[in-house]
């Protein structure tokens, strides 16, 4: 910032634009647990370290299906607060090649 001479008098940084959309980090840590892993990815309680600094959070943990690891990653991200996600989590079955099951043996006639 400069002042009606045009002589530096402070400096504004990315933190102080961004402070009205920054979250404590203990709120986003109980968002994370409470809304992503437990209502939205089904996770139990636990079964995944839940760190956050300064709006980086880091999952580490064991879930149980990998196709619940890129949905718990999204919704992460898209907490108000989190400016990074940090993937260290694994999973007990790979469902990932799993074939889903056709939608209705019969075609539908109208």
């Amino acid at each position: 910032m400069t002042d009606e001479e045009e002589r530096l008098v402070g400096i504004v940084t990315r933190r102080d634009l961004l402070r009205v959309f920054l979250r404590p980090d203990a709120e986003i840590r109980r968002h994370v647990s409470e809304d992503v892993l437990s209502e939205s990815v089904g996770a139990p309680t636990g079964a995944v370290d839940i760190h956050v600094l300064d709006g980086v959070v880091t999952l580490a943990g064991r879930l149980e299906r990998q196709s619940q690891i890129p949905l718990a990653l999204r919704l992460t991200a898209r907490l108000d607060g989190v400016v990074a996600v940090v993937d260290e989590l694994t999973a007990r079955t790979d469902d990932s090649r799993l074939i889903p099951p056709e939608r209705g043996a019969q075609p539908i006639t109208w």
